[in-house]
C-alpha cells in the first residue's frame, strides 16, 4: 500500500519519502450519544447520535545509513506531515489479484521490495491533520542500513468522512446515483442544486430522497432564470427569493440500490454542484 498526500498543489506519496512496507488502517467514526433522563421515567429520551471523527493510523518502515541521516528523516518527516492546515490523503491500493499468490520457497528470485506492484487511488479521500506525534523505534543493523519502525496517525477534520473529489452532474431519468454510506445534507456539505428555467410556469417544486422544495412567484419564469439552493438560502438570478419558498434542505441517505430517488415539474436543467459521495 501506499499513501497520497496532497496539500494545495503539492501531491507526494508516502514512498517517495523514503518509507516501505506501508500499512493503513481506518477507523471507524467515533460517536457520541445526546440522551436526557426525566424524573420519574425510566431509561432515556434518545437526542441522536453525532459523528465525531474518525484516525487513520500508518506503520511503516525506513532504512538509513547512520544515525546522522536517521535524525534528518525525523525533521524531514516531521516537516512535510505537520500542518497548521488540513490537506487531503488518499490511500492507494494494489488491484494485482496475484499479488499474493502462493509460491514455494527460492521459486522466484530477487527481493520482494524490489518488485514494481501497480498501486490505484482510492475511490475517497480523508480531510485530515496530524494526530500527536510521529514513533520510531529501532530494528536493527542490515545491509540496507539502519532500520527503524515508523508509525503516526491522522484525525479528520470537518466532516468525519470519506469524501470523492465533487463533481458536478446533471439530473436525468429520476434518480440520483450515490453510493456513499454516509447521509450527504447540504447543511453539513456544501453542495448546490442549480435549476435554470426554460420558462411557462409560474411556480415548481423539487423532491429529493422525500424532502420537497417548493417555489411560486405571480407571472411565468422567464427562459434562462437561474436558481441556486444552498439549503441556507434560494437565491433567483443572484437575488434571495427565500420568502416564496418553503424554506427546504436536501439530504441524500444512502440505498442499498445505490441510487436515490427525485420527481420535479420543473421545466428547465437542474444540475448539482460541487456534489460528493461520504463514506464511513
Amino acid at each position: 500500500m501506499d499513501l497520497l498526500i496532497e496539500k494545495g498543489s503539492e501531491a507526494v506519496k508516502l514512498s517517495e519519502l523514503g518509507l516501505y512496507n506501508i500499512a493503513i488502517a481506518e477507523s471507524s467514526s467515533s460517536t457520541s450519544l445526546s440522551r436526557r433522563n426525566v424524573k420519574g421515567r425510566n431509561g432515556f429520551i434518545f437526542d441522536g447520535v453525532t459523528f465525531d471523527d474518525k484516525t487513520i493510523s500508518v506503520s511503516a518502515r525506513i532504512a538509513v545509513e547512520n544515525l546522522q541521516a536517521y535524525y534528518q528523516k525525523i525533521d524531514d518527516l516531521r516537516g512535510f506531515l505537520y500542518n497548521a492546515e488540513p490537506f487531503y490523503i488518499t490511500k492507494m491500493v494494489s488491484t494485482n489479484a496475484d499479488l499474493y499468490d502462493f509460491e514455494l520457497p527460492g521459486q522466484k528470485e530477487g527481493d520482494f521490495l524490489n518488485q514494481k506492484v501497480v498501486l490505484t487511488k482510492w475511490h475517497y479521500r480523508h480531510k485530515v491533520v496530524m494526530d500527536d506525534d510521529i514513533g520510531f523505534s529501532f530494528m536493527g543493523k542490515s545491509s540496507q542500513g539502519l532500520k527503524y519502525n515508523v508509525s503516526f496517525k491522522f484525525i479528520t477534520v470537518e466532516l468525519p468522512y470519506g469524501e470523492t473529489i465533487p463533481k458536478t452532474m446533471t439530473l436525468s431519468g429520476g434518480t440520483v446515483p450515490y453510493a456513499g454510506t454516509a447521509k450527504l445534507s447540504q447543511l453539513e456539505w456544501p453542495f448546490v442544486v442549480e435549476m435554470i428555467s426554460s420558462g411557462n410556469q409560474a411556480g415548481f417544486y423539487l423532491e429529493i430522497d422525500g424532502r420537497r422544495f417548493t417555489y411560486t412567484q405571480i407571472g411565468d419564469l422567464n427562459s434562462g432564470d437561474t436558481f441556486r439552493l444552498t439549503g441556507i438560502e434560494t437565491r433567483k438570478n443572484g437575488s434571495v427569493v427565500n420568502n416564496k419558498t418553503n424554506y427546504a434542505y436536501f439530504e441524500l441517505t444512502p440505498k442499498r440500490s445505490g441510487t436515490v430517488k427525485y420527481e420535479t415539474n420543473f421545466n428547465g436543467t437542474i444540475k448539482l454542484l460541487n456534489f460528493v459521495e461520504l463514506y464511513q
